[in-house]
């Protein structure tokens, strides 16, 4: 549709630019960013199918950044959740209007910020690492993974409502992404999704967000653990808000 128009890659790149650099600084929101502006210059549709694939080489290269300090008991239970809740939430993709998606994801995040910061004050109170349950937030950010590219959110909030400084942060949000990713891929590609002009696209759009990555890494050393804790969850009562009022007026 828009592979021979340089000015729609353009636009890519910039968007692609922009995502990359939020997700590095606050550790998520690659998809948030990028399913936001790409459908100004994409399909719907289609630009969830690029952003997944552009996922994959972006998520690895965050991963990897952040390969360090992951709390693994909490990993593969997350990831345990996703894997059996993300085939729903590709069958919501395809079946379930988009408008009706976003607004829920939106409901969803606000309900997760709210158990994490509940779990917080309890912990402070009984001087021990907060609770919350990674199955649920992985079973949950599989599902949004599948229904609208954005796995980050829930497992954010659940982070948010652990003892870890941000490098632990994110290298648990970052490796649960990059798994997330390529099992979403791989159902896409299972359902036919996943065609040339995807590709070309994805191409444009994974190098500029690599670059991002990288600035937003150099960005978010100069946040202190308690900054970065108060950054992550206004970014993540801003997105809510946005999908709750954006999903009300579709």
């Amino acid at each position: 549709m828009f592979s021979g128009d340089l000015t729609v890659f353009l636009y890519i790149g910039v968007i692609a630019l922009a995502a990359g650099f939020v997700h590095s600084a606050i550790g998520f929101g690659f998809g948030i960013v990028a399913v936001t502006l790409l459908p100004l210059v994409v399909e719907v549709r289609q630009s969830h199918v690029v952003i997944s694939t552009a996922s994959v080489p972006v998520l690895m290269m965050a991963a990897w950044a952040y390969r360090e300090g992951a709390d693994w008991s909490a990993l593969w239970r997350a990831l345990v959740g996703a894997a059996i809740c993300m085939p729903l939430g590709l069958l919501a993709f395809e079946w379930v209007s988009p408008d009706w998606l976003i607004r829920g994801t939106g409901l969803a995040i606000l309900a997760m910020v709210g158990v994490s910061f509940r779990n917080r004050r309890r912990a402070k109170m009984e001087t021990k690492s907060s609770g919350g349950s990674s199955w649920l937030a992985g079973a949950l950010g599989g599902f949004l993974a599948g229904a609208v590219t954005i796995a980050g959110p829930p497992v954010a909030a659940y982070a948010l409502s652990q003892p870890w400084e941000p490098a632990r942060f994110k290298a648990f949000l970052n490796q649960f992404l990059f798994a997330v990713s390529f099992y979403k891929v791989t159902g896409l590609a299972v359902r036919g999704f996943i065609d040339q002009e995807t590709l070309v696209q994805s191409a444009a759009l994974a190098p500029m967000a690599i670059i991002g990555i990288q600035v937003g890494a150099m960005f978010s050393r100069r946040l202190s653990t308690r900054r970065f804790h108060a950054f992550v969850a206004i970014a993540l009562v801003a997105v809510a808000i946005y999908f709750v009022v954006r999903g009300a007026g579709e």
